[in-house]
């Protein structure tokens, strides 16, 4: 189980911290191509992007650099409600197709939650 909660936190972060880096380094007119950023303004999407950078990073960092081990489904729990805002956004706008990437991303942090608050009681 151990093995396969660190191939989701690998997955998870990497996905996140590429994700981040692109909203983080993106031009303003780049970021208005997205399809759910009309409106919002740049430097909200990029706070979007550090905060996924983040996100990626808690997913890793406790297990390697020997930190609290609650950080890990912390930050776990917080992608959850992260692409659980993403999906009820998408859905809202009629963008049914757009939900689905958040949707999955969602259900993978929420294994690691689970997995990892698991090993820890």
């Amino acid at each position: 189980m151990s093995l396969f909660l660190w191939i989701l936190q690998i997955v998870l972060a990497l996905l996140f911290m590429g994700i981040g880096g692109q909203r983080l380094t993106s031009s303003a007119q780049q970021l208005r191509r997205l399809p759910w950023t009309d409106e919002y303004p740049p430097a909200a999407i990029r706070a979007l992007g550090a905060v996924e950078i983040l996100a990626g990073l808690g997913l890793l960092l406790p297990g390697l650099l020997d930190w609290p081990p609650l950080l890990t489904p912390a930050a776990a729990a917080g992608l959850v409600l992260l692409m659980a805002l993403a999906v009820a956004l998408h859905l809202h706008r009629g963008q049914r197709q757009a939900a689905v990437l958040p949707a999955i991303l969602l259900v993978m942090a929420a294994v690691v939650v689970w997995g990892r608050l698991t090993q820890l009681l």
